[in-house]
């Protein structure tokens, strides 16, 4: 039956696997896993994290397929793989998460989509620095854009290293909750645009 399964229609797998069709959820797993997995792991740039996405994504589907308005399961399942995503760096702690994300973001492939959330994320780092007290931003700018030292920093500044990491620790805590922000309106947009 697999088989038969492999030749029908993603429309017509939806509607096996909402009535509990194993072979239908497992052609669907067969005919997306691969591509999902790249599109996870071209997002985390790490395997454990972009099956455990994938896994999710997968057991949302089989778990809740009749709550889900499924007009295009490609689409579908690529915008599950990226609100996992999202979820998964909400998790995260530290302005790490956030920046990896960023970072991720803004280097994926140039779409549409892409071009217009980069200019967006710029525009929102650009208004934080612009709220940064000008010490802290001249200490975060020479360390994020000039990739100088802290020990390099203090030194140019006439201020001790301590006052430096300190400075940059108020500044990356500051950031975290502005692309916390961010990504959280971006998610609830998505969601509701589904």
């Amino acid at each position: 039956m697999l088989k038969a399964l492999d030749l029908i229609s993603d429309d017509e797998l939806i509607l096996q696997i909402r009535q509990d069709n194993r072979e239908a959820f497992s052609s669907i797993y067969k005919r997306y896993w691969k591509e999902l997995y790249n599109d996870a792991y071209h997002r985390t740039r790490n395997r454990e994290k972009a099956e455990d996405i994938v896994q999710n994504v997968f057991a949302d589907l089989w778990l809740k397929p009749d709550k889900q308005q499924i007009a295009n399961l490609g689409v579908y399942l690529h915008t599950a793989v990226k609100f996992q995503f999202y979820k998964s760096v909400s998790r995260q702690k530290g302005p790490s998460a956030y920046l990896d994300y960023l970072d991720v973001l803004l280097y994926s492939s140039a779409n549409a989509d892409d071009l217009v959330r980069e200019k967006e994320i710029a525009k929102v780092i650009e208004l934080w620095l612009q709220a940064l007290p000008e010490r802290r931003r001249k200490i975060f700018l020479m360390r994020y854009a000039q990739d100088m030292s802290t020990n390099e920093i203090a030194k140019k500044l006439g201020i001790s290293r301590n006052t430096v990491q300190a400075q940059l620790h108020t500044a990356s805590q500051s950031l975290t909750v502005r692309l916390a922000q961010f990504l959280t309106v971006m998610v609830v947009i998505q969601t509701c645009l589904k």
